[in-house]
Formats: C-alpha cells, structure tokens, sequence
C-alpha cells in the first residue's frame, strides 16, 4: 500500500480514545459508502483513563503514537491531522431556539445556516454560564440541530428557499474544559493536530441510527470501559445526549477483586466469559484455576443489574420520563451475559427491541482489511 494513488479520495483520520483502547481509522468516503483502507486497535498498557477522561497524558500520547505509526506503515504515508470524540463523566447538555432576520426576503445559502448554527451555540454557551453551578470552565464539544425553521414553519432543508426569517431547534453539548486540553495534549504529544471533534454518541448516532430510523423514538447506548454514552431519537431529530459513568471497568474491577487478579487478566477474563464455556486463568499468586463462565456472569450480575438500572433510567429522563420503542446497544461493555435482557426488563420492552447493533449497522461501510469483523466495538470509532 506504499503507492498513495491507489486511492481515489482525500484519507480521513479519525482516533477513538477510549477508556481501555485507542483504535485508530483511515478511510474515505464516496457516495454510497465508507471505505476503510486501514484500521488498528492498541489496549492502553496501564489505567491511564478513567470514565473516559485522560489521566496520564504522557502514556495516552505513547500509545496514539503506536496506533499512528502503525497506521502509516499500513497506508505508506504520514498523517499529520486527526478526528476524534470526547467523553466524560461530567457532560452539559443546552437545548435551546435561535432566529435570524434578513433585511429582506433572501434565498437562504449554507454560509447563513452556519452562521444561524454559530448563533445557536453562541446562545447556548451564554445560557450554560448563566446556570453553572460547578467550579468546571466548559467547552462545547458538539451540536445536533433538531429542527430548521423557515419563516416560522418547519422545514427538513432550508437551504435555497426564500426566506424572511430563518431559525432552529439546536441541541448543543458541553465538556470541562480539562477534558478537552487532556485529549488535545495527549494527540499533540503524538505529532497530530486535532481537524474536527465532536461527542462521543454524537458520532456513534451517526452510523448506528441512520436518518431514515429517526422518525422512530429510538435510544442508542454505546458502553464502553469507562462511560456509558447514551442519545435519543423521535420525530426525525436526535432529541436528547446523555453519560453515565457506568460501564464495563465496573465489572472488571469486581473480577480483580474476587479472583485476586491484576486488571488485565480480569479484562481476559470478563471477554472469555461472553465466548465460552470454561476459563482458565493465573491469579497474582500464580496459581492456575479453570473456572466456568457461568460463574462469573453469577459474580457480575448484581453490577450489570446497576448499570442497566442506571441506563434505563437516564433514557426515560431524556425522552421525557417515559420509556423509548427499541433500543440499539454498541460498544463492547453492551456484549456481557445479560446485558440486553436486564436492558429490555427496566425499559418494559420485549427483549427483542433491545438489541446489539454491529454489522446491522454497518452496511455502507467496507473494509479493505479482511480480518477485521464487523462488531458493535468498531461503530463509534467508524462513527468519528
């Protein structure tokens, strides 16, 4: 792949920083799809996140860099610029209504949409400041504008219609500010520079509820290790963006503490746990045991029974305090034992509406590499 005319289009690079993994992906995009040239999983060595938020920037730059290096020697050629996502336990979400008057009546061209869209945010941000009652300075990390206006009636595209009055419905989201300069540090510390960000379930929507299901009042939860993300769609819009700071480190910690293990092989023994049968492993005493993975779904199902609990109860609280139609789980905390039934038995769903969404989803995506499987773990870092 050293030759860089084999592709058509400008490379996209995009990185998900994840609590437990960096993934890295380089593709394009054409018109029917997103074709993925190159794509490459790292494990942080040590805990260097947690909930999603860096905590040694040093270790977390060191390992994007291996995902980067790795990366070009794939593609043969450097990357310089990047995509990535935020998370974080504590997440600001500012729904609010913004209006634009022309002088008189004008066709409406994109430049005036961004212009309302930076209105919007504008609005928003001033909003947050007013209400913040946290010691946290926040930044915006992304927006969803769930409906456009013309001259007061609702439009789905305002663009090249004549117009009096142009306004929006605009969802904007909010990080501390130290979340931010973590993620752009740790990626400067690689030799990147960051293109674009947004939020993490902003970008995972993206690819797993397609706008053609938006109609749908539909929750999408993306469990990673650290966060649990969650947004919300009906009547066409994404309506709602949620975090939770449950997810799969919770059960992995409890496997650390009854079986007197260190982390990894707790995080070995959670993901054996979800393909077979028995599972053999070496305590910190270096004794070997075989266990069933019966065992450990009894041991992790208290905490799986909490995060659901918590889950269902932020989607209610977001789609205002009732529950949702069906359910989309992506993310590798969402593939434990039980995880989609205990799901579907808080919201009062029937189990099939709550469902694990890998390849389902990922249809308009091709990969170039052929051992790569199309799992609900990989639809965020596509999404970005």
């Amino acid at each position: 792949m050293s030759d860089t005319s084999v592709f058509d289009q400008p490379l996209v690079f995009g990185l998900d920083i994840g609590t437990r993994n960096v993934v890295g992906t380089v593709g394009y995009k054409t018109e029917n799809e997103f074709v993925v040239v190159a794509q490459y999983m790292l494990e942080h060595e040590t805990r260097a996140m947690l909930d999603g938020q860096i905590h040694d920037i040093g270790r977390v730059g060191h390992t994007i860099a291996k995902v980067k290096e790795e990366l070009e020697s794939q593609i043969g050629q450097e990357l310089t610029e990047v995509c990535i996502a935020a998370a974080g336990r504590v997440l600001k979400t500012v729904t609010t209504n913004i209006s634009y008057d022309f002088p008189e009546e004008t066709v409406v061209t994109g430049e005036d949409i961004h212009t309302l869209d930076l209105l919007g945010i504008e609005k928003a941000q001033s909003l947050l400041k007013e209400k913040n009652d946290t010691r946290y300075k926040f930044y915006c990390v992304g927006y969803s504008v769930v409906k456009y206006y013309l001259n007061e009636e609702v439009y789905s595209n305002i663009e090249g219609h004549k117009a009096e009055v142009i306004s929006e419905d605009i969802i904007v989201t909010f990080l501390p500010e130290d979340v931010v300069d973590g993620l752009y540090a740790a990626v400067g510390m690689a030799g990147l520079t960051v293109a674009n960000m947004t939020l993490e379930p902003i970008a995972a929507i993206d690819v797993a509820i397609p706008e053609s299901f938006r109609m749908l009042n539909i929750a999408l939860v993306d469990v990673g290790a650290g966060t649990s993300d969650i947004s919300v769609t009906k009547d066409g819009s994404i309506i709602a963006y949620g975090m939770i700071p449950l997810a799969g480190d919770e059960l992995t910690e409890l496997i650390v503490q009854h079986y007197l293990v260190d982390f990894q092989t707790a995080e070995r023994i959670k993901l054996a746990s979800t393909t077979g049968e028995m599972i053999t492993y070496k305590d910190i005493m270096m004794i070997e045991h075989s266990i069933p993975a019966k065992e450990v779904w009894e041991l992790i199902e208290p905490v799986t029974d909490k995060m659901t609990t918590a889950v269902a109860e932020k989607i209610k609280e977001l789609n205002g305090g009732q529950t949702v139609s069906a359910t989309f789980v992506v993310g590798g905390g969402g593939k434990i034992h039980g995880y989609t039934e205990m799901l579907a038995d808080k919201l009062g769903l029937p189990q099939e509406r709550v469902a694990l969404r890998g390849e389902e989803v990922l249809q308009e995506v091709t990969f170039e590499q052929p051992d790569i499987e199309k799992d609900p773990l990989i639809v965020t870092p596509i999404g970005i």
